[in-house]
């Protein structure tokens, strides 16, 4: 079998993650051809073929998949590797890329990455905020390091599968009520109270899964007015005393983007909250810029 290089399993990556030799090619600073002719060497020292031409364009076969996986496994022992010339300097750098779920980053990462940039000025950081199911699939196709995102026992959302996770906190949810509604005269709420009025759901996924799961656990169904994916709006419609709401983050200020004002109350149910944990791919040891910010992470969220 003729040899297999770095560089061709670095066009593979890029392909796989953009989808087509042209956008891997133009990524990459090189010509197509020199991308289109790697991968066909690659594919024949392989002996397997690694993508299959779609109009759409290029999709991984079941081999390219496993081609990906060591890929993958190549450039993290590289990178391992690398770092481990630096430790006589004591410097962490390289590139690392945040995934994080949309309600949790404006609330807890801006304080981690004041702080992990102060430490760590040679890493070149960047993030991304999404749901929790594009989270788990940016980390599984290594589009991100690693995910900071709430923990979901739920039906409706699949076992993180070849993912590691660490624990970082319990936030339980709490009710939002205009500041004149029915129920701001109460200090603290049942759910059997919110359940009689309007309802402005959260429903970036699986959210509104797991806040309706709430209710129905307590034999409640609640009358939904308004469901929205934006944190912000279900602030807005609350102030607006268009209904109700639950959520598990808190801003500091109870105002919304049009500066009215809104009012939090304890919710007076059995439940631990909802966890906020750290994935990562399982079975490879963290660089370490990502072992670095999960460390931040911990000492800055927990």
């Amino acid at each position: 079998m003729s040899d297999v290089s770095l560089r061709q399993l670095e066009y593979l990556r890029a392909i796989a993650r953009l989808g087509s030799v042209t956008a891997a090619a133009r990524e990459l600073f090189v010509s197509q051809s020199t991308v289109s002719t790697a991968l066909t060497d690659l594919e024949a020292a392989l002996g397997v073929a690694l993508f299959v031409r779609t109009p759409r364009g290029m999709r991984l076969t079941e081999s390219g998949r496993h081609a990906l996986a060591v890929a993958d496994d190549v450039r993290a022992s590289l990178e391992q590797l690398r770092e481990s010339a630096h430790r006589e300097r004591e410097e962490v750098e390289g590139d690392l890329t945040v995934g994080c779920y949309a309600t949790i980053a404006p609330i807890l990462l801006p304080k981690v990455i004041a702080e992990f940039s102060r430490r760590y000025p040679r890493v070149r950081l960047s993030f991304v905020e999404a749901a929790h199911g594009a989270l788990l699939d940016d980390l599984l196709g290594s589009r991100i390091d690693l995910a900071v995102t709430y923990h979901y026992e739920l039906a409706s959302v699949r076992p993180p599968t070849g993912v590691a996770t660490q624990w970082l906190r319990s936030d339980p949810p709490y009710a939002l009520v205009p500041v004149d509604g029915a129920l701001s005269a109460k200090e603290e709420l049942t759910l059997a109270d919110l359940a009689t009025e309007p309802l402005i759901l959260f429903d970036l996924p699986p959210g509104g899964d797991y806040f309706l799961g709430l209710f129905d656990r307590a034999g409640l169904t609640p009358n939904v007015r308004f469901r929205t994916g934006s944190f912000e709006m279900v602030r807005a419609l609350v102030a607006r005393d268009l209904g109700n709401a639950l959520l598990t983050q808190r801003t500091v200020l109870e105002r919304s983007y049009e500066n009215l004002p809104y009012a939090t109350r304890e919710l007076d149910i059995r439940s631990e909250g909802l966890g906020i944990e750290i994935m990562r791919l399982a079975g490879r040891k963290p660089v370490r810029r990502v072992q670095a910010f999960i460390d931040v992470c911990r000492e800055a969220v927990a």
